[in-house]
């Protein structure tokens, strides 16, 4: 039997709280054994266990019970249809952070549900699970156990409400009570590192990560106690988190940046690429996010990066883009054209106008790319196409201004020339080449 004290937990959930269960599972099995578990064994009488294999009704069910003020658990496969539960997950705890989630695996390994943790999971179940089992992780999701659960909270109050002394007293009630409790000094860490005392900080975190090595929130404390002070410090802990969690794509992404702002190239370019492979496996739809972060942190230190993963932004999101994304196709032309491949950047420009057609922005950069190629005549028609379409895109620009007064410049055209130079110097009296070219045509 199950201890009483757990049962009465999860009774009480259902019956006086009105809580309800929702699965999202293909496993029939464990289906019927949650269902016995709540209607036989806890013995409660009310519809409060919802079952669904699509994930697409279930997440309907879940929003409905949400909008009636249902408290609720919600139970969900790491694989549904094949395919990982992860970006459900992430999205979920990202629209309902309060919502409790009980992640159910197979064999799995531990830094897969040192992730789950991680990401916000309450709980995970490992099956096939007995009743016994699936209500004490019910009672632990519901109402953590114990004093130090309430000193927690307290504390966690007093730091919020910047009492510092208060929070720090707590800390020390919780270490009397459980000496070397991790969250008794990660409590009194946090407090030291809002109070600016970097060192006390460390030192509580450090403790607390040698009181328990597979806790993760320690280490993520030390992380960013160390950021934009000691770079060595700051990638240590990051790497023992990648080792003790290595499905988080962030956390790979924020390595290879450090290594990027060190000018360790080739070290930032291992860490992006796990952060791919990684996001591959996990979900596909993490892919395009992942990379478009790597190719703005590499942007400017080497386009030859920032070309790779935009590349793979948009092989990843394929028949799915649309005008929203040629922002994507904008940014992977800058980097083709910093590596002087124009008549690519020119392809990239013709693929994002086959969407968006009357993008000014992008027949403005095509020209651009024909400049750089030495095709002043393509460049203008570009430009005038631009114009039609927005004839004040550039009011606002110093450099498109001054690009389009030269093309024209060039192109013995100063009608055309002259107002966007004088607009470039409006924009910026010291521009010292707007006033040469102007200068040379009013000649």
């Amino acid at each position: 039997m199950a201890d009483k004290k757990y049962d009465s937990i999860v009774y009480d959930f259902f019956e006086s709280r009105n809580g309800a269960v929702l699965l999202l599972s293909e496993d029939p099995l464990f289906k019927k054994t949650l269902s016995s578990t709540i209607f036989k064994i806890l013995g409660t009488k009310r519809d409060c266990f919802f079952a669904f294999e699509n994930a697409q009704y279930g997440l309907r069910k879940l929003q409905d019970l949400r909008k009636s003020k249902v408290e609720c658990i919600f139970f969900i496969e790491r694989l549904i249809n094949g395919r990982p539960s992860t970006d459900t997950i992430l999205t979920i705890k990202r629209l309902l952070p309060d919502l409790k989630v009980i992640v159910l695996v197979g064999e799995t390994k531990r830094e897969n549900i040192a992730y789950f943790y991680e990401i916000g999971v309450n709980n995970v179940i490992s099956k096939p699970a007995s009743m016994n089992n699936i209500i004490e992780k019910m009672a632990f999701t519901i109402k953590p156990q114990g004093k130090l659960s309430e000193y927690m909270n307290l504390g966690k109050r007093f730091l919020e409400a910047g009492k510092f002394k208060e929070a720090l007293e707590v800390g020390g009630k919780i270490l009397e009570a459980k000496p070397n409790s991790p969250a008794g000094l990660m409590l009194r860490g946090d407090v030291f590192l809002e109070m600016g005392k970097r060192e006390e900080a460390v030192a509580n975190y450090m403790k607390a990560h040698e009181s328990s090595r597979l806790y993760l929130e320690p280490l993520k404390r030390l992380a960013l106690a160390y950021e934009g002070v000691d770079d060595e410090k700051h990638l240590e802990y990051l790497k023992k988190l990648d080792r003790l969690s290595p499905l988080n794509t962030e956390r790979k992404t924020d390595i290879g940046k450090v290594h990027m702002a060190r000018k360790e190239l080739d070290r930032a370019e291992k860490y992006f690429d796990q952060a791919i492979e990684t996001a591959t496996r996990e979900a596909m739809s993490l892919v395009g996010s992942v990379a478009e972060q790597i190719s703005e942190a590499v942007s400017h230190a080497s386009p030859e990066m920032s070309e790779k993963y935009l590349l793979k932004v948009i092989e990843t999101k394929g028949q799915s883009l649309n005008k929203d994304d040629i922002a994507l196709f904008n940014k992977l032309g800058i980097a083709l054209r910093g590596q002087g491949k124009w008549r690519e950047a020119i392809d990239n420009y013709s693929r994002a106008l086959a969407i968006s057609p009357d993008d000014e922005g992008l027949h403005y950069n095509m020209g651009m790319a024909y400049f750089d190629g030495g095709d002043k005549r393509m460049a203008a028609r570009c430009f005038d196409t631009a114009l039609e379409k927005n004839p004040d895109f550039h009011k606002e620009s110093e450099v498109a201004s001054l690009n389009l007064g030269t093309i024209y410049a060039e192109l013995r055209q100063p009608d055309k020339a002259i107002p966007f130079l004088k607009n470039a110097l409006a924009l910026n009296p010291g521009n010292s080449a707007a006033k040469q070219k102007l200068d040379a045509l009013s000649r």
